[in-house]
């Protein structure tokens, strides 16, 4: 290894001579110990973990440090110019990269000079210290169900002067999903009951009713067969399980959230534990989107619960 290191230092220091060193750009800083002269706003508002943060007048652009961050500010009609590598580019066209949602890349969030940076409590609930030392003001929301999703949209509207988006946001999304629990209620019958999946091989995870999905489905009635899961999970709200075991719940419905590993939905439906039961004798086990589901919960709660309920409810 000596030698090898001893190589390749003698090759960049020879390709270097006679050459003018070109520019260092700067390093990723995970770190808020940025250099800024930025003035704090006159305005005060307390975020949804409850910090006090200092806005300026009118917030036109702003950074957003997760995905669900980029749909809440672009929802509201925020110009959103950076966004992290997990967001989607649909979300935030034309926004520069700054990092990822667990690691956020403070230097290029201040190259931007946002109005505002909007963190996530799913993500940074535990750096307010961080926070405290950008010299750009960060907002965090929460939404971690859907009661919060509403309740984020009013308190970044009236952080942002978007009161009246904001508004017309949540009507829309409360119009759409009481529609989707109405036709719920009329349906006749036993609730259907449910099972929330994720992982794949040994490690399976069951989601409870305090996951973002699990608040979906209370929504509509439906039963999730878990009630609060047991914890152990790497997502607040999911907890270890035996894919055998858990055919014993007998669930109408196995709602799969596929991970990186995949094949999970293969797998409960080849267990011989799960021959008899109904989800798979009536060919009921479905593959959800993970982003509308899981990774970003926001402003497509409606378009989530409509599509549960065609799955809940098939014609």
């Amino acid at each position: 290894m000596r030698w090898v290191a001893a190589i390749l230092g003698m090759v960049v220091l020879f390709g270097a001579c006679g050459e003018a060193a070109d520019p260092v750009p700067p390093r990723p800083t995970p770190t808020p110990t940025i250099a800024a002269e930025v003035s704090a706003g006159p305005r005060t508002v307390t975020d949804m973990i409850g910090r006090p943060v200092r806005l300026t007048e009118e917030v036109r652009t702003v950074a957003a440090m997760s995905p669900a961050a980029a749909e809440f500010a672009a929802e509201l009609g925020l110009e959103v110019v950076g966004r992290t590598a997990d967001t989607a580019e649909t979300s935030a066209p034309g926004a520069k990269v700054t990092g990822s949602s667990l690691t956020p890349d403070f230097t290029a969030i201040a190259a931007l000079g946002p109005d505002l940076v909007i963190g996530d409590a799913a993500f940074h609930s535990g750096r307010t210290r961080d926070f405290e030392k950008f010299p750009y003001p960060v907002f965090v929301i929460k939404a971690a169900s859907y009661g919060e999703v509403l309740a984020t949209l009013d308190a970044l509207g009236e952080a942002t002067g978007r009161e009246a988006k904001a508004r017309t946001a949540r009507e829309a999304i409360e119009a759409r999903v009481d529609a989707a629990v109405l036709k719920a209620r009329g349906q006749t019958g036993e609730k259907p009951r449910v099972l929330v999946v994720s992982g794949g091989g040994r490690d399976v995870f069951g989601g409870g009713t305090a996951t973002y999905i699990g608040s979906l489905l209370e929504q509509l009635g439906a039963v999730n067969v878990l009630g609060a899961a047991p914890e152990g999970g790497p997502i607040p709200g999911f907890g270890v399980i035996e894919i055998a075991q858990a055919a014993s719940t007998d669930p109408d419905v196995v709602l799969v959230l596929p991970s990186g590993q995949g094949g999970l939905a293969d797998q409960v439906r080849a267990d011989a534990a799960w021959t008899e039961t109904r989800a798979v004798r009536d060919g009921r086990i479905h593959e959800l989107d993970v982003a509308l589901y899981l990774r970003v919960p926001g402003p497509r709660a409606a378009e989530a619960i409509e599509a549960l309920y065609e799955l809940l409810w098939p014609r």
